[in-house]
């Protein structure tokens, strides 16, 4: 059986990861919900992060693709056999006991371990690093531990920063389902080193993000005529 953790609200992530898990065929899933606890206290500028297009909850899409749908009271230790995989779709602290007694699951958008922590794409574009998307254990240090697997997202001479916002995305959730099978063979440990573990990007930062974006993109369009 495969774990998912998530929000008990409409959540456009675990909605994805959900359709796509039963279009590959899984069919033993439980899916474990908590309240959002928090309120959200900062706006960005330029938001990056794909909105809801439903109200459809987990628990309805667990009743019609035959899921198990538990709330947080349900131990997960009553439900998922020790050494179970768990997809991290929402969740606030995971309890270390978790961690230590199952193979939980993250998708990252950002390529570790050059950009950690949160608005990871910004950071990437803004500071210069590798835009990407990154499958690891969650383990002792964020954003690090074993690597599942790392993909670099492709910047073209026509993209738009929300073009390469959601080719991060579809990659991001394609790379969660895809981890459960290749967990198995997983044996690259990475550490955090001296890299920066990210914060929201602050505004003044957000209002320079756009014009680096385009020198990003001229960097694609000289490696694009080398290659002609």
């Amino acid at each position: 059986m495969i774990g998912v953790f998530t929000y008990n609200i409409a959540h456009r992530k675990t909605y994805d990861t959900l359709c796509l898990l039963k279009t590959k065929g899984y069919h033993d899933v439980a899916v474990f919900a908590e309240p959002l606890h928090y309120a959200k206290k900062y706006t960005p500028l330029i938001e990056h992060r794909p909105k809801n297009f439903n109200d459809v909850l987990p628990s309805e899409i667990c009743k019609n693709f035959g899921y198990e749908y538990h709330m947080q009271n349900t131990s997960v230790k009553d439900i998922l056999p020790v050494n179970s995989k768990i997809l991290i779709c929402g969740a606030g602290l995971i309890p270390q006991s978790i961690v230590e007694q199952y193979r939980v699951i993250n998708a990252h958008p950002g390529y570790i371990p050059y950009v950690r922590g949160l608005d990871a794409l910004k950071w990437a574009i803004y500071d210069e690093q590798p835009i990407g998307v990154t499958t690891h254990q969650i383990g002792s240090e964020v954003d690090a531990g074993l690597i599942i697997e790392r993909r670099i997202v492709p910047v073209y001479f026509n993209d738009t920063f929300h073009a390469v916002a959601q080719r991060q995305y579809d990659m991001e959730i394609s790379m969660l389902v895809d981890a459960i099978a290749k967990i198995d063979v997983a044996t690259e440990y990475v550490e955090p080193g001296n890299y920066k573990l990210h914060k929201r990007m602050p505004h003044e930062f957000e209002t320079r993000l756009l014009s680096k974006f385009e020198k990003l993109k001229d960097k694609a369009v000289i490696k694009c005529n080398s290659e002609i």
